[in-house]
């Protein structure tokens, strides 16, 4: 039987938590939640990643901080982000390493 904590991240959520967790940009990838903008603007759909509290994670359940945003060109899969300066929010391409 499958729960809600079963189903699958869509597709864009996937690559940016794969590439966020394969280049370590992430001090802790299990206390680390993603909400998905689909659409955010024509052609590009946005990811937030967030702080994800309660369980074993510390912090207040009742809240997800926003840590950076990822938008993600729907046809190119090129990601840019604001990882560098998440209150600026300027977006820069992701960095490679």
């Amino acid at each position: 039987t499958a729960n809600a904590f079963s189903a699958e991240l869509p597709p864009i959520m996937q690559l940016v938590k794969k590439t966020l967790e394969e280049k370590k940009f992430l001090v802790s990838p299990e206390c680390t939640d993603y909400l998905y903008i689909p659409d955010n603007e024509p052609g590009v759909d946005v990811v937030n990643v967030v702080e994800k509290h309660g369980g074993s994670c510390s912090g207040d359940p009742q809240t997800q901080p926003r840590l950076f945003s990822v938008s993600v060109g729907k046809k190119t899969h090129k990601m840019k982000s604001d990882i560098n300066d998440p209150e600026d929010g300027t977006l820069s391409p992701l960095p490679e390493t």
